[in-house]
This record gives C-alpha cells, structure tokens and sequence, in this order.
C-alpha cells in the first residue's frame, strides 16, 4: 500500500557577514542557491536530488512585497527559475509567493497536502534576503545587475496592500509603525507602566538574543543584555515608541534558507535515511481584518485559533511541546501569542530556536523558513520531541502554524480545522469613523522618530458611543508630542478630534 505521509527530509541554511565587493555581491537568488544546496547534500540521499525536485516555491522578497516595489539593482523576472537553473533543476511547477512572514509555513502546508494527494514529488521551498548587501553596495556606490530573463511556468502569486487608504493617510503602514499600536494597547490592557513593560519587553528580548548569540547562522551573533536593550543610546535609539532599535525586526540581513519536502515512498525511493525524516502533525492558517477593523488592538484572535487548534487536533497542550519558535518581530507578536497559548513569557524554556528577527536577523518574508530548518534539526537528535512554529505575517494580519515531530503521526497529516478561517470571519468587527468630531478618548497611541526626533503621533480612539477612529497629532502640536514621550498614562486620555481631509487630527484636553 502507498505511503504518502508528507515529510520534511532535510534543510539548509546560509549567512554572509563579511564586507562585499562588486564582483561577489551576492544577490537573493545567490544566497538561496546556496541554502538549497546545502539542503540537497544534507538529506543524505543516494541518488541526485536536484533532477527530482518536481515543484520551487521561492519565498516572495522583501523589497517585492509592496504592489510596484523593485530592489535598486534589478530582478529574475522568473525568480524561482533562476534558482532552479543554479542547482541544476528543471522543475514542472515554480511559485513565487505572496508577501508576507507567514508564507514559509503556509507553503509547508500547502505542500503537504499535494504531497499527500499524489500532486507533488518532491518540493523545494526556498528565499532568500541579501538587503544588508543592498545597503552596503549602495553607501558605496557600486553599479550592481541583478537582472535576469529566464523562460518557463510562473505562478507569481503576486503581492497584496496590507493597508486601507485610510490607515495610509494617518501613516499606519510600515511595521514600525503599527506593531507599536498593539504594543501599547496590550501594555495598558495588562495595567502595566511604561516603563514596567519596557522592562518586560527588555528581559524578553535578552533571553532570544542570547540564542542568537550562539547560532552559527545568526546575522547579529551579539548576546545584548537587558539593561542595554532598555537604554536609550546612539545604538539603541528610539523607532517608535514603546520600540527602540533592537527591539525591532532588523532587515539588513544577507540570510537563506531552503526545505525539502516530499512523501515517505518518495523518501525510500530516493535513498533518504530515515534519522532525516520530519513528519508534520497539524497545522492551520487563519487571515486577520486590517488592522483598523480589529475590535481588540490588544489581542490577536487569529493567532488564538490557530495555535489552540494546532494543538488541540493533536491532542496536545504548549506543555507537551520540547521545541519552540514564536515569530518575533516585536515584542508583542511574542506576547500575544504566549497569551493565545496561556504560556508564561517569563518561562525557563526558549521561546526561538534561531534567536529572533531582531538578533538572528529579519529575513523578510523568509525568516520562518529558517525557524523551520532550525526547529527540524532539533528535532532530528531527538527520536520522541515535538515542535511548534508559529508563523506571522503582516500587521499580526495572516498566522500559519505547523507542529512537528521525527514520531510518525497516528493518524495522517491533517488541516487542524478546515472551519477556522470562517469562525474568525464571523467574529464581531469594529466600527469606524473615517470623518471624525468631537471628544473621544485615547484606545491606544505611538509616537514616531526620525533621526531621534519625534516626527508623527499616532492616535487611535473611540468616540463617544463607541465608533473607533484613525488620528494624527498636528505637526506643530509640540504639547502632544511630549504627552505622547513621557511616561505617563495616554491610553484612556480624553483628547479632542476634528477632521482635516484626508486626516483626523486630535489635541490632547
């Protein structure tokens, strides 16, 4: 009888430090290649791989994750083809994904359940980011081509706004920006100080960096402490409050990471030894609202069903997982998903395998994949362990978890619940005031920097009876920008609201 239990048969990762010249700066492509390399000799199999590899999806870069962004040096317009014809592949189906952190688990997903129906071999999955390259060609001046044309099948999944335009008028739209909105709104739910949470936030991070400290495929192999993460300095400086730099995913990384995937038959076939194989045992992807129609800024119902019902469908709890790896662009995305789990923040256990997007390094859209390698070789020294990886895209906007174990499962590979994503879209939504008046109070709030200076507030409030509203604090308003930087409570303020197209604009009373 045919087995065609999806498994993960091997992983490779890939980091470069070192100062570049014009003639081996590498470019994403390049560093996939030599990810997926890696994964190819890693699976110990007895016959050549790469000539089997039936599917590539190619993680969507960064620089191509905003409708009409492009990198300054040029692009393969058939990206996962041109990783293909570096590792000498040919295979009948490339992807190039959608943006977004979730992706490399969803793929996963996605995968397995083609293994499983006999659509798929053997998949390749596989990204890469070299924007720490991309930044230091550009400071000096080197003429880069990146550029490649390379025929065959694409199914370029393209890339989406994770924003209305009405957030983008009150500048809700880069991660820096937004993540500071939970921040804040979880801080306040949880009836901490701010200078209370700082110290949380900081002793969090401490612990991730240091396992990033001690991973060989760390960008920024630092172990920072928690007074340092919790100081202000010239290398610490404010983002956006409650966030100063190293409390952030660090995007100037030159970082790859590629996974194989295919069924057990496939595994034997190929001569892949069985001490190689991971078996995934549930997963689940759940899409959020955007972010303005989110009823509770301080919580992430998404990440609430998709990790309890990962869990549950294998009749497990947090407690019975060895290996962990919670997204960590930010503090919250840490918390909130601790909070999903009913897991202690504080715990003893690690909560990365790879040290985290600001330490080990923010791969874009392809960090995940590198929390997977990391989490499967973990799981390979040992025969009995089980490991989660939760993986988040956007603004807290698209979660897909995955549970792993080299135990074979007892019953098949399986969508946790293929109902969640309609149980979140019948979840209340709230009400927003795009056209603002009156008084209202504070529901959460950032202020921020550019260059150390304060720059924009950022206010999102509830009017009286409850309609939610989108805010700026006028540039002049020097008042609210030191309300905003001290330390005192904002969330709850009675502030005054008027609308000045395209912005709301509020001063505090």
């Amino acid at each position: 009888m045919a087995n065609t239990t999806p498994i993960l048969v091997a992983s490779g990762q890939y980091v470069f430090r070192g100062e570049i010249t014009a003639e081996m700066a590498m470019s994403p492509v390049d560093i996939a290649a030599k990810a997926a390399i890696s994964a190819i000799n890693a699976a110990g199999a007895k016959s050549d791989l790469a000539s089997e590899i039936d599917t590539i999806a190619f993680i969507r870069g960064f620089v191509d994750s905003v409708p009409g962004g492009k990198g300054p040096f040029g692009i393969s317009n058939n990206i996962p083809r041109s990783l293909a014809k570096r590792i000498d592949a040919d295979p009948e189906t490339a992807i190039y994904g959608r943006e977004g952190g979730h992706s490399p688990q969803r793929f996963v997903n996605e995968f397995a359940e083609k293994i499983a129906s006999g659509e798929m071999s053997l998949g390749l999955i596989a990204g890469a980011e070299a924007t720490g390259i991309m930044k230091q060609a550009n400071r000096a001046g080197l003429s880069l081509d990146w550029s490649e044309t390379i025929d065959g099948q694409l199914d370029d999944r393209g890339c989406h706004w994770l924003f209305t335009p009405h957030e983008v008028a009150h500048g809700i739209t880069f991660p820096t920006q937004v993540y500071p909105l939970f921040e804040n709104a979880w801080r306040a739910r949880h009836k901490l100080s701010v200078g209370e949470h700082r110290q949380l936030a900081s002793e969090l991070f401490a612990k991730f960096s240091d396992v990033a400290a001690n991973n060989p495929y760390s960008q920024f192999p630092v172990a920072r402490s928690a007074e340092f993460l919790n100081t202000v300095s010239a290398e610490n400086y404010w983002v956006a409050s409650p966030h100063t730099k190293w409390m952030v995913a660090q995007d100037a990384v030159n970082q790859g990471a590629a996974l194989l995937m295919c069924s057990v038959d496939k595994a034997i076939e190929l001569g892949i030894p069985e001490s190689q194989w991971v078996y995934l045992h549930s997963y689940a992807d759940v899409d959020d609202r955007f972010v303005s129609a989110r009823p509770d800024l301080a919580v992430s119902e998404s990440m609430k069903l998709t990790l309890n019902g990962v869990l549950n469908a294998a009749g497990k709890t947090i407690a019975d997982i060895d290996v962990l790896d919670i997204y960590s662009c930010f503090p919250i995305a840490v918390l909130a998903a601790c909070e999903a789990m009913d897991l202690d923040w504080n715990t003893d256990r690690d909560l990365t395998v790879t040290g985290g997007l600001p330490f080990f390094g923010g791969a874009g859209n392809n960090y995940s994949t590198h929390a997977i390698a990391s989490l499967t070789d973990k799981l390979r020294e040992t025969s009995k362990g089980f490991g989660l990886i939760t993986a988040n895209g956007g603004f807290l906007s698209k979660q897909s978890v995955g549970l792993y174990s080299a135990q074979a499962p007892q019953t098949p590979c399986h969508n946790a619940d293929p109902t969640l994503q309609a149980t979140f879209d019948n979840l209340p939504v709230a009400e927003l005031a795009e056209q603002a008046e009156g008084e209202a109070v504070v529901e959460t709030y950032t202020l921020v920097y550019t260059r150390g200076k304060p720059s924009l507030g950022i206010v999102i409030g509830r009017l009286d009876g409850g309609r939610r509203f989108l805010a700026n604090t006028a540039a002049d308003d020097d008042a609210a920008y030191s309300i905003l930087q001290g330390d005192s409570e904002v969330i709850g303020r009675k502030v005054a609201v008027t609308h000045k197209a395209p912005q709301n604009i509020v001063r505090f009373i």
